[in-house]
């Protein structure tokens, strides 16, 4: 024999020979039948273990087949001749003779002889033992998968032939050869990577065969496949995703995290959430489709792209990947079989049924919705309304805009049931219905009600109901939302078009749900189109607006129903109207309302904080919630809102103060007589405190200079340094006043003849003239004002000089009796900002000598705005927290902005400010500036802080942020590859 094991017939003893006469070999055999010891070498048994290895019935279900030898016998001698054989292996292990060391006993037990114990009188070889845990125990994880092996091959492989069976060389041919040692035995391997890999080298091994996939990856290959409908998959869109799950900010949130500009600081409403990208690729992100998923939703439709030549190929093509049927035509389509139908898209009979909004998931109209245009169908009348309802709600999209009857499911002659009134078009439909609904989790029906709503919203411009960008955005806005605040699917589609007044599945319709659940009054809140007095005291008027106000929980008060009833009105159509009890205007209504509840606000607060953000426009894009490619639209009003929200919340703000902060609702200043009585002694404390002519004679100025010309001191004082009522000018905030004043008389005296030192003595006399009146004129409104509202004095002059005026405006105002009231409600209201900030004297007034240290765009004033307010805030919040001086960011902001700066030093000391490094810093400023240039206003310091606190939620570095808020639909695969991979190794 040439395996090298012991020939059995030339053996002078073999058990197997005994095993074979006892099985009664010496009878004749057939032509096909074999000896038993011919039979053992078949089998490759070369032992008595080889035999009792096996399972009876395996061993004789295998020598039954090719011997007629007695095999139960045979296996019963054996099972005897293996158990002798142990028995007498392990006796001759006893009695080795060598010594336990663990048994030697030391100090006084050593003198003592030991008694029979069991290591003395049975003294085992110990070589033959392992250590605990070793791997050649018979009791180790390699004992264990050895016996599973042996199993797996004798028993199971072994015991009954069948041609389908998939053996486990097959299966795992890697398995045989794979080494057994420490390492690979106890370390941990995911079952996921064995899986993949065992995968990964089938696929390998069945791309090579096919021409067309021969060469690509197998990620590729996922990424391209489109059926089944888990399909296609992105591996590294899922690494983003899973990595960026639970409270960190998704992918799409992420550049809303660190947009280039917020709705205060935005040029353009439709920037925030701008990065490399505009804000409407950030909301498609948050969908949580990937790029293949995207292009599968809002691909062309197929009839779009056909014409009388490629249709037909189109057609089969379009079959083949979507479903991987073979399609001839329409009356053949197999797809048509209900079997083949749940086969090809993983659906049940239930879920069909929900697709199509038949049988148990019919729909059903409100009866309380009795007006014409304000069905599911909105162009149908009255009486085709219930069929309307019927075809389309919960199953608009897959019906598509056709006049064919809706699909539905009948039972052919054979009783087989079929999917009638379907076309390619709608097959179409169905597919990326079918997809959108696993890759979001929503309900076919909530799905179809907000797909629906964003196609209507849009309008003219998509009459043939088709998926688009729009549609993505929608999704990724709720999903947001969602997320944030539990909106219903139904309700965000009434925040883009009119709320459901259909339902099925036993609900009741979302209308009566909200405005007629639990009934409150007599008869229910009709619709049927008649017009609402918002004014009129009859008892039907004054019974339908308490039906409306509390139904959306607002007060019938002009601030509440009535002032939302005026704007839906005035804003919802082209020009004004009466406010009529139709679906249009009362899912305005509810919008307006829903979305501020969703916000923890009243109605009347987010009416006010939407004015903040973009005046009447915005106001008027709410009530009517159309979306259009006009950014910004709805859906982007809604992510400012989110943010302004958050923003007011942490900053402890009150919309209603900040309105009046910024001059929005200007309010009279009550006048008290407390008040009164303060302006009028301030009055005639700065009669007293003007500077006169007169008093320079006091001072012993000459009278005229050394060439005899008289001098007029008066005249070289008046306009430059005191104006027509004795007030001193206005001084630069950059200088101190003794500064200006000094360098504004030494220009003035530098034209008289007069020698020294007689002219500085000169000049300091009036110095000190025109220094003392200064102060005396400060002290007067810097006690007004610390009566007022508690300003400290040194805050004074920066905040009346940012209030647009100063101490000599003030004062001639009350003087001449002009608008001094006026001007003191101005004052109150800038001090109360600077004290709600909590700003320095010297913040303040840095900021208003250089408005553009806080951004870029401010000329030389600076403004009280959202903006202003908004960076100054984050100032504070960012002096307050840095843990340096607030001398040290002023003197950062200085060095910033110098022409000659070292831009090195500039990173390392904004890095040091913000608690990052320079390398991060120098990595985020290269997108934020386009060059080598470190942040120098405030408004990039607070991106930079923004984009610091993202990389800490997320684990990621600048450069990964930056790259990941740059991925689109069209990135390269590496693109997406790489971001993948930064966002798992962040999460290790």
């Amino acid at each position: 024999m040439t395996t090298g094991a012991p020939d059995m017939t030339e053996q002078p003893f073999s058990l197997l020979r005994n095993l074979a006469q006892t099985g009664n070999d010496t009878h004749e055999h057939g032509d096909d039948s074999l000896s038993f010891i011919n039979a053992m070498e078949k089998l490759n048994i070369h032992s008595v273990f080889d035999i009792v290895r096996r399972s009876k019935s395996a061993f004789v279900h295998e020598l039954s087949r090719i011997s007629d030898a007695d095999a139960a016998l045979a296996y019963e001698n054996a099972r005897c001749y293996a158990t002798q054989i142990v028995r007498l292996y392990r006796n001759q292990l006893l009695s080795s003779g060598r010594p336990q060391s663990v048994t030697r006993r030391t100090g006084v037990r050593s003198l003592v002889d030991i008694g029979p114990s069991f290591p003395n009188l049975f003294k085992e070889n110990w070589d033959l033992f392992c250590k605990v845990g070793a791997i050649e125990a018979k009791d180790s994880p390699v004992a264990y998968l050895t016996s599973l092996y042996r199993f797996a091959l004798e028993q199971l492989e072994g015991s009954v032939a069948e041609d389908s069976r998939i053996k486990l060389h097959d299966r795992r041919p890697d398995l045989k050869g794979l080494l057994i040692d420490q390492q690979s035995t106890f370390t941990p391997v995911p079952t996921l990577h064995i899986v993949n890999q065992v995968l990964s080298k089938a696929i390998n091994a069945y791309v090579d065969t096919v021409p067309e996939d021969k060469g690509k990856s197998i990620y590729q290959l996922v990424a391209e496949k489109q059926h089944p409908f888990q399909f296609p998959y992105n591996f590294h869109f899922q690494q983003i995703s899973l990595g960026l799950a639970g409270k960190k900010p998704m992918l799409g949130e992420l550049n809303y995290c660190v947009s280039l500009e917020l709705p205060t600081t935005s040029r353009y409403g439709s920037d925030y959430g701008k990065v490399q990208h505009s804000s409407a690729i950030a909301q498609v992100l948050m969908s949580g489709a990937g790029p293949e998923q995207q292009a599968i939703v809002i691909e062309p439709a197929l009839s779009s792209l056909a014409n009388a030549d490629t249709s037909a190929d189109l057609t089969r093509q379009f079959f083949k990947t979507k479903y991987n049927v073979d399609y001839v035509d329409d009356a053949s389509n197999p797809l048509n079989n209900l079997n083949v139908f749940l086969e090809k898209t993983g659906l049940d009979s239930d879920g069909v049924e929900a697709l199509l909004a038949i049988g148990n998931h019919t729909a059903y109209a409100s009866p309380n919705i009795r007006s014409a245009g304000n069905t599911a169908d909105e162009d149908s009348p009255l009486d085709a309304s219930l069929t309307a309802i019927k075809a389309r709600f919960g199953a608009g999209y897959v019906n598509g805009p056709t006049n064919q009857p809706a699909m539905a499911l009948n039972k052919d002659a054979y009783g087989t049931e079929r999917l009638v009134n379907t076309s390619v078009d709608r097959f179409d439909r169905l597919q990326r219905m079918i997809r959108l609904q696993r890759w979001t989790g929503i309900p076919f029906t909530a799905l179809d009600t907000l797909v629906m709503a964003v196609i209507r919203s849009e309008g003219a411009v998509n009459l043939q109901m088709v998926l688009t960008v729009n549609t993505l955005r929608a999704l990724g806005t709720y999903r947001y939302l969602n997320k944030r605040y539990g909106l219903a699917p139904d309700e965000f589609a009434a925040f883009v078009h009119l709320m459901p007044g259909e339902a099925n599945d036993g609900r009741l319709p979302m209308f009566d749900r909200v405005f007629n659940n639990p009934a409150l009054f007599d008869t229910p809140l009709v619709l049927d189109g008649s017009i609402l007095d918002l004014d009129q005291d009859s008892s039907q008027h004054v019974k339908t607006r308490a039906q409306l106000s509390r139904a959306l929980q607002l007060s019938s008060t002009h601030e509440g129903l009535r002032q939302l009833a005026v704007d839906v009105r005035e804003l919802i159509g082209n020009a004004p109207t009466d406010f009529r009890l139709n679906l249009s205007m009362i899912s305005s209504l509810y919008r307006q309302a829903r979305i501020a509840s969703m916000f923890g606000l009243t109605a009347a607060e987010c009416r006010a904080l939407i004015d903040l953000l973009g005046t009447l426009s915005f106001r008027k894009k709410v009530v009517s919630g159309q979306l259009d490619d006009t950014e910004p639209d709805v859906l982007d009003i809604l992510m400012q809102l989110d943010w302004a929200v958050t923003w007011l919340k942490a900053s402890d703000r009150d919309i209603a103060a900040l309105r009046r902060q910024l001059g929005w609702d200007i309010t009279e200043t009550i006048v008290t007589q407390e008040l009164t009585v303060q302006l009028e002694q301030l009055t005639n404390d700065a009669r007293q405190a003007v500077l006169k002519r007169d008093q320079l004679a006091s001072l012993d100025l000459p009278s005229k200079d050394d060439q005899n010309n008289t001098i007029d001191w008066w005249t070289i004082l008046h306009y430059y340094l005191i104006d027509g009522l004795g007030l001193v000018t206005t001084q630069p905030l950059h200088e101190e006043p003794a500064v200006s004043i000094r360098r504004t008389l030494h220009e003035r005296l530098s034209s008289i003849a007069i020698a020294e030192p007689l002219a500085s003595e000169v000049e300091a006399r009036l110095e000190t003239f025109v220094l003392n009146g200064y102060r005396s004129q400060h002290r007067l409104v810097e006690g007004l004002l610390l009566t007022l509202t508690g300003l400290p004095p040194d805050r004074c002059e920066p905040v009346i000089r940012w209030a647009g005026s100063d101490a000599g405006k003030f004062l001639g105002a009350l003087l001449w009796d002009d608008g001094a009231i006026q001007k003191v409600s101005t004052l109150i209201r800038y001090s109360e900002v600077s004290q709600q900030l909590g700003l320095s004297a010297r913040a303040l007034r840095t900021f208003l000598i250089s408005p553009r240290w806080l951004h870029a765009d401010f000329g030389f004033l600076l403004p009280l705005s959202m903006n202003s307010l908004y960076l100054l805030d984050r100032y504070r919040n960012w002096r307050d927290n840095c843990g340096y001086p607030e001398e040290t960011l002023l003197d950062y902001f200085k060095q910033a902005n110098d022409t000659h700066r070292d831009n090195t030093q500039c990173a390392a000391r904004l890095a040091s400010l913000t608690g990052w490094t320079s390398s991060e810093v120098l990595a985020a400023n290269a997108l934020l500036t386009g060059s080598d240039r470190i942040a120098s206003s405030m408004h990039e310091v607070d991106w930079l802080s923004r984009m610091h606190s993202a990389s800490d939620v997320t684990g990621l570095s600048a450069r990964q942020l930056l790259s990941a808020t740059d991925l689109t639909a069209t990135s390269t695969a590496s693109h997406w590859k790489s971001a993948g991979e930064a966002v798992i190794a962040a999460n290790r």
